[in-house]
């Protein structure tokens, strides 16, 4: 009983995982642009359930489907389905697939199995060279407690973040003696922020979540997530120093300086650069309005409601699966 249930909930799991990420390619098309004027941590937090929304919903969908059956299996409801007189728990319209071969499921269980250790030795390699890379930086650099950041001694121009659950800030020497202290102040509130927020590890974990979406639309959403940080880490330096015309100042000024390209895809970096600066200077100077209290309460209502909707549909989406 309990095996029947695992593989029906994944084949729901599955099938509703794919049709969100199916009706998501041309919804957020259309929505990105509509986006990009709301504030940076409203887009951040919107990016970032649209990342989890085939999991999530699928997830959901799964549970809502099999809520009947699992009930009906423990005795805590009637009998609501003809199939369930031999007590097996199941949706109705996989019930026919889950019966297939064992031979056939253990096939699929099998190349499944090994995609799944494939991906964690590739994510047990990263981690491996993302701490190797880190240990490396620590030990060629210098710490300044009092600046809260680790000084590398090197001709190059760089500034950046590194770290999953104990991020550091890093700078070259020779960009410290070309700025400014107070340019200094934006740079390391900048990067302190990444730290403090954990955003390395953010897109990691986000990356690995958002597997169900095309291909595409998981560049262009975990790229959209990438500016919303920058723009929050801004946002962070501005309140620091006090001069948002300042920070986009040295934004500019330092986009200019920087010559040295950050491996950030291959090892967990987050650097100080360029992209995306039109956007970032613009958000400074001219910051969006604060979304309203009563669309944030309505929005919050919408999906309590979606939540109870699916569970009081429970029973015809039983029998729709």
């Amino acid at each position: 009983m309990t095996l029947h249930l695992i593989q029906s909930g994944l084949l729901a799991l599955l099938f509703f995982a794919g049709l969100v990420a199916v009706l998501s390619a041309p919804l957020y098309s259309w929505f990105r642009n509509r986006l990009i004027q709301l504030p940076c941590h409203t887009r951040s937090n919107l990016v970032t359930l649209w990342l989890l929304s085939p999991a999530l919903i699928g997830l959901l969908l799964a549970f809502a489907g099999l809520l009947p059956s699992w009930t009906d299996s423990h005795e805590i409801a009637t009998e609501h389905c003809a199939s369930h007189t031999n007590g097996i728990a199941h949706l109705c319209w996989f019930d026919p697939i889950v019966h297939l071969s064992d031979a056939l499921w253990l096939g699929g269980s099998s190349l499944l199995a090994m995609v799944t250790l494939f991906n964690v030795y590739k994510g047990i390699k990263l981690l491996a060279r993302h701490r190797h890379f880190q240990a490396t930086l620590r030990l060629a650099g210098q710490p300044d407690h009092k600046a809260g950041v680790f000084r590398i001694a090197s001709e190059h121009v760089f500034v950046f973040s590194c770290g999953l659950f104990t991020p550091c800030a890093f700078i070259s020497s020779r960009l410290m003696e070309q700025l400014s202290a107070e340019q200094l102040d934006v740079v390391l509130a900048h990067e302190q922020a990444h730290c403090r927020r954990r955003d390395v590890l953010r897109r990691l974990f986000l990356s690995l979540a958002a597997l169900f979406h095309f291909p595409a639309l998981r560049r262009h959403l975990l790229a959209d997530l990438a500016l919303a940080q920058e723009q929050i880490c801004d946002e962070a330096a501005a309140q620091k120093v006090g001069d948002r015309l300042f920070v986009a100042e040295t934004i500019i000024n330092l986009a200019r300086k920087l010559n040295t390209r950050i491996p950030e895809q291959d090892i967990g970096v987050i650097a100080f650069n360029g992209s995306h600066i039109d956007v970032r200077i613009q958000q400074l100077l001219e910051p969006p309005k604060p979304v309203n209290r009563c669309q944030v309460f309505f929005t919050a209502l919408f999906f309590i409601a979606l939540f109870s909707g699916m569970l009081a549909l429970a029973m015809p989406l039983h029998h729709l699966l």
